[in-house]
């Protein structure tokens, strides 16, 4: 049996992640497809971890919804076991591990993700895909949206953003991607980490804000 993990994780989907001077911003649309069809406006794809690490998902969302509610769960009997917050390579780690094991098998999870967050080594943003491999970067984009949301970051990104400057960049990189990609759209989500605030999950009235911050400063 073969299974076309490629089409699966990459048709559909805009996801993006930065790093800012001190902290991480991870956005994404909410369009959720199957084939040509729409099935909903109002997919979650950005969870929270920890205090200071989320992560956003594509692929096929049962998949992803299992290996979140696991990763969460183990970030927790972590904490339970050493007294302190895991780093975010070791929950990559953790989860690249599982994602390699099951790539082998005949069913292997058909999801990708970005994991970001900030710990004692600085603020992360990590890529791993449906095979378990990890990639650090300082900003990354995933789903079919990503040609688009790519070139927008590697135009404009540079490693001395401030946190409005990355939020207002990840927005254009994401709202540029929904007006080219039929598989992106209706909505934003976006989360910003920190270690003075941890993951604060923006409202539609924040992000508005910064929309239009984004947009007189586009004009002017």
């Amino acid at each position: 049996m073969h299974i076309d993990m490629t089409k699966k994780v990459v048709h559909g989907t805009t996801t993006v992640g930065l790093c800012f001077k001190n902290g991480v911003v991870i956005a994404a649309d909410k369009r959720a497809t199957a084939g040509s069809l729409i099935v909903s406006k109002r997919a979650r794809k950005i969870h929270r971890v920890t205090d200071k690490i989320a992560i956003t998902i594509s692929g096929l969302v049962a998949d992803a919804q299992v290996l979140v509610r696991w990763l969460q769960s183990q970030a927790r009997i972590f904490y339970l076991n050493t007294d302190r917050e895991p780093l975010v390579r070791e929950l990559v780690s953790l989860l690249s591990n599982v994602m390699h094991a099951y790539f082998k098998s005949l069913l292997p999870f058909i999801s990708h993700f970005i994991i970001g967050g900030v710990d004692n080594l600085g603020p992360h943003i990590v890529f791993l895909d449906h095979a378990g491999s990890m990639q650090e970067e300082k900003y990354i984009v995933t789903g079919s949206g990503s040609p688009v949301a790519i070139g927008v970051l590697e135009d404009k990104y540079n490693d001395k953003l401030t946190k409005k400057e990355g939020i207002t960049l990840a927005l254009e990189a994401l709202r540029s991607a929904i007006r080219r990609d039929v598989f992106s759209g209706d909505g934003i989500d976006l989360a910003v980490i920190t270690h003075k605030e941890g993951v604060h999950v923006f409202s539609p009235k924040e992000i508005d804000k910064y929309i239009k911050i984004s947009t007189l400063e586009i004009s002017t």
